[in-house]
């Protein structure tokens, strides 16, 4: 006889055989029946596989499968143990999880903005477009933001591993869901994506400064090829550094710095963008709005803070209190990142 528990992913309860339960303390069996019926409301929940269970429990599956089955010979406690100590620790991990704060969703800031209009720009026109900002003010969350609110709206995140052209080709492949795997044909195939439909086609580069000067010029192959719109975006000048690129002749360096179409670097009053990302956090206390606002002028400017008052909030709820100044101070002298100065 079997107890089914959830048709939608194959889970099933047996009950144990008749040598299970003449082998087996009661106590044990008790404790295992409790035990599966945690088990598979948590893979359930999660939609794990039995397989995937017995991976993240650390229990070999062939074992498994005889335990959740109530056909295991063997010492029932030593298992019934270890899937205790897994069940408890993953419940305790959500629990952590869902007392986490969570960063306030977009906040359309001065400099979100900005960014939002560059890329608009970039799309319509088509242009390549660089943005060139300082850390932590906001510029990948804006540009995941376009992405998720426009069609034909692509972003590909360059790392030091995948600077040079292949890397990168490979990159915008994952980025577009392109496949094709003769490297040859690759720069056609991403074009094809690309290529101006409707409104017009955008890929974002975030981290562009990564970028090696090749790279930089095949993306600008695609903006002229495929009229598609690609945005450079980035910590530092990314058109400066690939000036300051050794062996590139002054042709193609100009070839590639004169197609920027626009460039923004102006980041405005970042005091009034700090307080309207406070205000998203719902944070009120004019001391604790001051502290923050000493923060975002620090390298890191939102990141610094939504980090800072996640840790703080941490702290309060662990003591069963408001967020106060002292949370805050005590979250930033935590995370050591220097004096406010």
């Amino acid at each position: 006889m079997t107890k089914k528990f959830n048709a939608n992913n194959g889970w099933v309860l047996s009950q144990p055989t008749a040598a299970f339960l003449e082998k087996h303390p009661v106590g044990d069996v008790d404790e295992w029946r409790a035990l599966t019926a945690r088990t598979a409301e948590m893979a359930s929940t999660n939609g794990w596989s039995k397989a995937e269970v017995a991976r993240r429990s650390g229990v070999a599956e062939g074992t498994f499968s005889q335990w959740l089955s109530g056909k295991y010979n063997g010492t029932l406690a030593n298992y019934n143990q270890q899937i205790a100590q897994w069940l408890t620790s993953v419940e305790e991990a959500a629990d952590m999880a869902s007392a986490i704060p969570a960063s306030p969703a977009f906040v359309k800031t001065k400099i979100a903005n900005e960014v939002l209009q560059t890329l608009m720009w970039a799309q319509m026109t088509p242009a390549l477009v660089a943005v060139t900002l300082d850390a932590g003010v906001g510029k990948t969350t804006a540009c995941r933001h376009y992405c998720a609110t426009r069609p034909h709206a692509y972003m590909a995140t360059i790392s030091p591993n995948t600077s040079r052209v292949h890397g990168m080709l490979v990159e915008l492949a994952e980025a577009l869901d392109v496949s094709e795997h003769n490297p040859a044909r690759l720069v056609r195939a991403i074009g094809r994506k690309l290529n101006r439909v409707g409104d017009g086609t955008l890929l974002i580069i975030d981290e562009a400064q990564n970028l090696e000067a090749d790279s930089i010029n095949q993306l600008r192959h695609f903006v002229d090829v495929n009229n598609c719109g690609i945005a450079l975006v980035g910590n530092e000048d990314t058109a400066a550094s690939f000036v300051r690129q050794q062996g590139r002749s002054v042709a193609s360096r100009a070839q590639v710095l004169s197609r920027i179409d626009k460039r923004l670097r102006r980041e405005g009053n970042r005091a009034d963008d700090i307080r309207l990302f406070v205000a998203a956090l719902g944070i009120e206390d004019p001391d604790c709005i001051k502290f923050l606002l000493g923060l975002g002028l620090k390298p890191g400017a939102l990141r610094q803070i939504d980090r800072t008052v996640k840790l703080a909030r941490m702290y309060a709820m662990g003591e069963g209190l408001p967020l106060s100044l002292d949370h805050l101070r005590a979250a930033w002298k935590n995370r050591d990142l220097g004096d406010l100065q």
